[in-house]
């Protein structure tokens, strides 16, 4: 699991540089921007909260964290209030870059590899990508929908073809089923807070 999250976290922070996708320039900007990424982790002189508000500022803007939220929980995201999903929302979205931020220092110069995007509809791009280590190769799928503005977003991550949403809805859904809304929300709680 811990390997896992690992993966995540070094693919989440090499899309940082990448915001406003257009499809034409994708796979391009994917590829140009990986060694600015590199050496924003490999940065000495910046403290471990300028490091955050820069990923952030940077990946912000890259993933659709609304639409991630109401994927990770099914159709129970229907069952709840607009004040509980608001909460909810943001809840998730604190949790994914916190578990990001704990993992920040197991970057350890893996070399990452845009191997090329495929269209699977009009509206749905996936994006592939490998993640050399000295050991072993992994193999990470990006999930991109087009909104509304024409840009790509996530809206899920495919790591060694276990998709990280529907790991998410065997999770949450579960605690949802046995106990309260306030139950979820206190364990994706459980992590440090986000600077602001």
């Amino acid at each position: 699991m811990k390997k896992t999250i690992k993966i995540v976290v070094i693919c989440c922070l090499f899309l940082t540089q990448a915001c406003a996708l257009k499809e034409d320039v994708l796979l391009d900007q994917m590829r140009s921007k990986i060694n600015n990424a590199t050496k924003l982790l490999q940065n000495k002189t910046m403290d471990e909260t300028q490091k955050e508000h820069a990923l952030f500022n940077l990946f912000d803007p890259v993933f659709d964290f609304e639409l991630m939220s109401k994927l990770s929980l099914g159709r129970q995201w229907m069952s709840l209030t607009n004040e509980q999903q608001e909460l909810y929302k943001k809840t998730f979205e604190d949790k994914l870059k916190a578990s990001y931020m704990d993992q920040l220092n197991l970057y350890t110069n893996q070399q990452v590899l845009v191997q090329g995007i495929t269209k699977t509809k009009s509206n749905r791009i996936e994006l592939l990508m490998h993640i050399k280590g000295t050991e072993d190769t992994y193999e990470v799928i990006y999930k991109f929908y087009k909104n509304k503005q024409n840009d790509w977003l996530i809206y899920d991550i495919n790591i060694l073809g276990v998709s990280m949403i529907q790991t998410y809805i065997n999770q949450f859904v579960g605690v949802l089923q046995k106990d309260s809304f306030e139950a979820l929300i206190q364990k994706l709680s459980e992590v440090k807070a986000i600077s602001k």
